[in-house]
């Protein structure tokens, strides 16, 4: 990357900024008072937010364990290879167990612990998941099932073989034909619009969890979650999770497409990102190292993994 792009994303650490949430209604704050109610003394650390400067003050408190810790260390843990500080973690752990007892008192799922469909993945998943989908592996062969969705470029140039789907399945023989059609570069952004090379996902430090269903039809405007991703947009940011991969975060290629499912604990996720605009050369070299193993593989994201990094939302806002 150009150093005059790189310096876009060097911005002064503890900035103030917005965050995306809704005013909650009289309804939904009864629900949460009642749930507040019954965490009772185990939940006397949980933190519900009510302001952006509060939101702020949490993530100032988080980059001060970072900047105090080894910076080596905490970079192996943002990429996916090492622990997270644990009082970082405790606070993720509590603030994340907060909004699924608040999820299923205000939508009605009966079990909060099935609310999290995934959470914490290191590296060595991670990679186990890009490699299946850049194989294109069949779920017989190791294969998980489609993914991802499918780009305007790939389905201008081969919509007629490709189909009515939005997702690559890998057990389309006519999906097959395309992929294998495709250069290593249109694999990997391909594989980006729904997910991340190993090192640069927000799994790896715990701050982001996937709710309810990855798969994209179940969120849509009369989808089975529906009602969920209302509630979320509306209440999520009072325990300090923001929805990281929007419609608007996606217009600043190259980024991740819109996932409605995936909510990060901003404090952190916000903390992590000031730290690697003040070192991503630390970063960067852990990057290689995991990538070293197929560097044709990754030879897209080398040079753009800032780009996915920072081309998020880090917004929220409280009315």
């Amino acid at each position: 990357m150009p150093d005059a792009a790189k310096d876009r994303y060097k911005k002064p650490m503890y900035t103030r900024r917005q965050f995306v949430g809704i005013a909650t209604g009289v309804g939904t704050t009864l629900a949460l008072v009642a749930v507040s109610a019954a965490f009772g003394k185990a939940g006397a650390q949980r933190k519900t937010y009510t302001s952006q400067q509060e939101l702020v003050e949490a993530k100032n408190a988080i980059s001060e364990i970072l900047s105090s810790s080894d910076p080596v260390k905490t970079a192996a843990w943002i990429v996916g290879t090492g622990d997270a500080p644990t009082s970082v973690k405790t606070e993720m752990d509590q603030q994340l167990d907060a909004l699924t007892q608040a999820v299923a008192a205000g939508t009605g799922a009966k079990d909060p612990a099935s609310i999290v469909v995934s959470r914490t993945r290191d590296a060595a998943t991670q990679r186990r998941i890009w490699d299946r989908k850049y194989d294109f592996l069949r779920r017989g062969d190791g294969g998980a099932g489609t993914f991802g969705t499918i780009t305007e470029e790939s389905r201008g140039q081969y919509g007629d073989t490709l189909g009515a789907g939005i997702q690559w399945d890998p057990d389309n023989e006519a999906h097959r034909i395309v992929w294998s059609s495709l250069t290593p570069e249109q694999r990997q952004i391909e594989i980006l619009q729904t997910s991340t090379a190993p090192g640069v996902s927000q799994h790896h430090s715990g701050a982001a969890a996937d709710l309810f269903s990855t798969e994209p039809n179940d969120w849509s405007n009369n989808g089975p979650l529906a009602a969920q991703y209302t509630w979320l947009s509306r209440n999520a940011a009072r325990y300090g999770f923001i929805q990281t991969y929007t419609a608007s975060s996606a217009k600043d290629q190259p980024a991740v497409s819109a996932e409605p499912w995936h909510w990060a604990y901003a404090p952190v996720s916000e903390a992590i990102l000031d730290f690697i605009r003040a070192d991503p050369s630390t970063i960067r070299g852990q990057l290689e190292n995991l990538w070293n193993y197929a560097p044709g593989r990754y030879t897209y994201i080398h040079e753009n993994w800032q780009n996915y990094v920072f081309h998020v939302n880090e917004r929220a806002h409280f009315a």
